[in-house]
């Protein structure tokens, strides 16, 4: 296969080893027919009970749990602020998951490092004439760092992992990559795609036997049907499978915070377990900056596996975008314990629009953005506020640097600005949202309204997709 080929050589460049005849994928790789020839097992699904509840599906949504499949997905965790998670998997046949992820929101992304351990438990070893001499330790592990970085377009994050296996007394070590990446829809920003490889490494050899990593090529889509719900396609290509669909849903209450519901459809193990092995579900809840996620992934008659997620956020919950996208509601562990405080500037008219025009729509936008709740507004018919912005537009300052001295004026930490121009087909509006202290554009979006009449229409949509980051 060409493809194979192809990561043959480029491997030594991506691990610093020096072993080109190294079989990174096994025969008639991508098949059925490669099934049970890849080693390290416990890499397969995403040690996150909120990806497991959505069918080990998920590769497109933002957030800690991102770190476990997709790196791109962390890029978005507000600066300043921090994600713990730990997490319990229960598996089949007496054996068992944990996992730990800490991460850290920088300027533009994110870092973070994090560890798998799998553990086997009643195996047991004889001596050669077949009697029972006691146990024998069997484990595996993964000790991971990762980057996410955010770019006009999207995001992008490497994960890098150090794998050792340990079975009696023979033991084995290898490394891997994650790399991934996330496109934001030009469109409508309802939607939003996802590139990503999981597990590229080299083989694991224990004692006599190697055995490929399970390596993983995927591609994802998120689309936030309503502010609640969302939907998530993945397709996956495994090494050592036929590729497959995972559909996936979440729906989150809007009176009841914090509560989040998940389900999915793997049709993977619906060809391998039939249709009681092929749904998952599971609950997101969150108290304060704390939150629990479940999953429950049935395995037809092999049994059920649980998986339990524990997360806590430090620091402002939005000094930058938020881990929610358009993947929809947040994960447990993501917000902080409080809103980002913000100030609606009155908008620039630009080619053929009034100023009365363009107030007109930061009102409604304000409205809007009370009525969503995802900010902290400073109201803009304060005295206050007039006399700032009065002060301000007669200053001579362009409309960054006015937008951000207003909102320290009078105290928020972030300015949504933007202006409203006249084209051929109606109304351009682009909108913008700053951090007050250091200028950086948190979010950028732009919408069409045909007339005037469709303004408030458009606010309600800006509002609800701002209050997502």
């Amino acid at each position: 296969m060409k493809i194979q080929k192809l990561f043959l050589y480029l491997a030594p460049a991506f691990l610093g080893g020096g072993v080109c005849g190294a079989e990174l994928f096994p025969p008639n790789a991508f098949s059925d027919s490669a099934r049970g020839v890849t080693s390290a097992s416990f890499l397969k699904s995403p040690a996150s009970a909120r990806l497991a509840a959505l069918g080990s599906g998920g590769g497109a949504v933002r957030g800690p749990d991102a770190f476990f499949c997709n790196p791109a997905g962390t890029a978005y965790l507000p600066r300043g602020s921090s994600a713990l998670l730990l997490g319990y998997d229960t598996l089949l046949e007496g054996s068992g998951r944990t996992a730990f992820a800490g991460l850290t929101g920088l300027k533009n992304g994110a870092l973070g490092i994090g560890a798998l351990y799998r553990y086997e438990t009643g195996l047991k070893k004889y001596d050669d004439f077949g009697n029972e001499a006691g146990g024998l330790e069997a484990y595996d592990a993964a000790f991971i760092g990762s980057y996410g970085r955010r770019f006009g377009w999207g995001a992008a994050g490497l994960a890098v992992k150090y794998l050792r296996s340990k079975l009696y007394d023979r033991s084995a070590g290898s490394a891997a990559l994650d790399l991934g990446a996330l496109i934001k829809d030009g469109g409508n920003g309802a939607a939003e795609f996802a590139l990503f490889a999981r597990n590229f490494g080299l083989p694991l050899k224990l004692g006599s036997a190697a055995g490929p990593l399970p390596f993983e090529l995927g591609g994802a889509l998120s689309f936030r049907y309503t502010r609640q719900f969302s939907l998530l396609i993945d397709g996956r290509a495994p090494v050592d499978h036929s590729p497959y669909l995972i559909l996936a849903g979440e729906y989150g209450f809007p009176s009841a915070a914090g509560l989040c519901l998940r389900a999915g459809l793997n049709f993977k193990n619906y060809g391998d377990l039939g249709l009681m092995g092929a749904f998952t579900g599971g609950f997101g809840v969150k108290l304060g900056a704390a939150g629990l996620d479940y999953a429950f992934a049935p395995y037809g008659d092999l049994g059920v596996t649980h998986r339990l997620t524990l997360g806590w956020g430090f620091g402002p919950e939005k000094s930058g975008p938020a881990d929610a996208g358009t993947a929809g509601p947040l994960s447990s562990a993501a917000r902080g314990p409080e809103k980002l405080s913000a100030a609606v500037a009155t908008f620039d008219a630009l080619g053929g629009t009034t100023d009365m025009e363009a107030r007109q729509f930061s009102d409604m936008l304000e409205a809007e953005l009370l009525k969503a709740g995802g900010f902290s507004l400073v109201e803009r018919t304060k005295l206050d506020f007039i006399l700032a912005e009065k002060k301000l537009i007669s200053s001579g300052l362009k409309e960054p640097e006015r937008s951000g001295e207003l909102a320290k004026l009078v105290g928020a930490g972030a300015v949504l600005y933007g202006s409203v121009s006249k084209e051929k087909k109606g109304y351009l509006i682009a909108v913008k949202l700053a951090d007050a202290r250091t200028g950086e554009i948190l979010a950028a979006e732009s919408r069409n309204a045909e007339d005037i009449y469709f303004f408030k229409q458009t606010a309600r949509d800006l509002a609800e997709r701002l209050s997502a980051y």
